[in-house]
């Protein structure tokens, strides 16, 4: 969502996880972003960005952006709504078309895209981004900008995310009876990459792995593109689900034992530590205690994070991207939290690793800057990324551009 006020063009955006709803209301003037208001909520209604119950994720939604429209002041009409990774297909699409006059011009470039769109529309398919990856001219070597160029045919590569046409439809269908309107979709993954990379990791290759509660999304970044999407199966709700069937507790106190126990650096000194929990038996008032050493409750969590890390790099092998090129690995997300995530991280890829920040975010409120909220806030930078480019509009005309049109296409905010 999108408008200009005197407190700078407002906009707005929706992380929908699985186990969290969290709404932000910005406000862009050129490079800074401030957040005017921001809602956090449990997630109710909806798996991995998908809507699993209509009714309950209404009122769930409502709920979140009621509470930040409540913090900024105003109501809001539009939403950049994140998408899981779980919900999305990478492909690669190379498309070609006859240049239309003596160089090539807009309508080419359109022509390109358009084929490209009709082809996934007619699978029921929704393209979330569109990304070139390279031009050529007959056959020349690869150009990074084929406008105003000669030649006889044009071809382009391009990434392309795309998403059922039945799960943007359920999604449009809840927002318009929360009576708000969706103005676009990003990949959650990316959007994560962008408030947490720097510059340097983002040009020389980096892969960002985000993990949710219900799921895992990771991206990889060169060349400051997005150059592949993927997702696991497997979250932190995991780790907590093995937690209470072990100890034979409820989610909740697992999910307790594990934010208040999560360290995977346990010292010779502390492996036979126990931790213990008091809880009610449900037939009695004799209270029950719980008791597990801090090596054992390691080895729960650390058993489950190690499939998950096996599983995405079983899955970028299969991909064939080289991600063993890639220099850099952040993790961020709530379950990034655990001490030590980033040593694991590194053992399995043999690589650096670090945890994710946030960084961009100078003048924020702190409770909201943090990787459990990389992704809404990566929504923000996105949206700031295309208000200066569409108020700069470097090399491009100024008046109905093939970048404006495109932009509009591709990712309109």
């Amino acid at each position: 969502m999108s408008k200009n006020s005197k407190k700078g063009k407002i906009v707005s955006c929706l992380d929908m996880g699985s186990s969290k709803l969290i709404c932000i209301i910005a406000s862009l003037h050129n490079e800074h972003i401030e957040i005017l208001g921001y809602g956090h909520k449990e997630s109710r209604g909806i798996n991995a960005s998908a809507i699993s119950d209509m009714r309950v994720a209404q009122k769930a939604i409502n709920s979140v952006i009621a509470e930040a429209e409540r913090m900024a002041g105003f109501n809001i009409a539009k939403l950049l709504i994140g998408i899981s990774g779980c919900q999305v297909v990478s492909n690669r699409k190379e498309v070609g078309c006859k240049i239309s006059s003596d160089v090539v011009k807009d309508i080419d470039i359109e022509n390109i895209t358009g084929k490209i769109r009709n082809e996934f529309k007619k699978n029921n398919r929704e393209i979330i981004h569109l990304i070139p990856i390279q031009y050529r001219i007959d056959d020349s070597s690869v150009v990074a900008n084929p406008r105003f160029m000669s030649g006889d045919n044009l071809y382009a590569r391009f990434h392309v995310i795309s998403t059922s046409q039945t799960t943007i439809r359920n999604i449009e269908n809840c927002f318009k009876r929360c009576q708000v309107s969706v103005n676009n979709y990003m990949v959650e993954p990316y959007a994560s990459a962008l408030s947490c990379l720097s510059q340097n990791e983002m040009e020389l290759g980096t892969l960002l792995i985000d993990i949710g509660g219900s799921s895992t999304s990771y991206c990889i970044i060169a060349d400051e593109k997005l150059v592949f999407v993927g997702s696991s199966p497997i979250g932190g709700d995991l780790i907590t689900k093995d937690i209470a069937t072990i100890l034979g507790v409820n989610f909740h106190l697992a999910e307790k034992i594990k934010n208040l126990n999560s360290s995977l650096f346990v010292s010779p000194m502390e492996e036979r530590e126990i931790i213990k929990y008091r809880l009610q038996d449900s037939g009695s008032s004799e209270s029950s205690m719980i008791r597990i050493t801090r090596l054992e409750l390691r080895d729960i969590i650390q058993s489950r994070l190690e499939e998950l890390f096996e599983t995405v790099k079983m899955s970028l092998e299969k991909s064939r991207i080289s991600y063993s090129l890639m220099p850099n690995i952040v993790i961020t997300g709530g379950v990034a939290s655990i001490l030590g995530i980033d040593k694991l991280v590194s053992e399995i890829f043999n690589k650096n690793a670090k945890i994710g920040y946030p960084t961009k975010f100078t003048n924020a409120p702190p409770e909201i800057v943090n990787p459990t909220n990389s992704c809404a806030l990566g929504m923000l930078v996105f949206l700031r990324n295309i208000y200066l480019k569409e108020k700069n509009k470097e090399g491009f005309e100024s008046k109905g551009s093939w970048f404006k049109r495109l932009m509009d296409k591709i990712v309109a905010v």
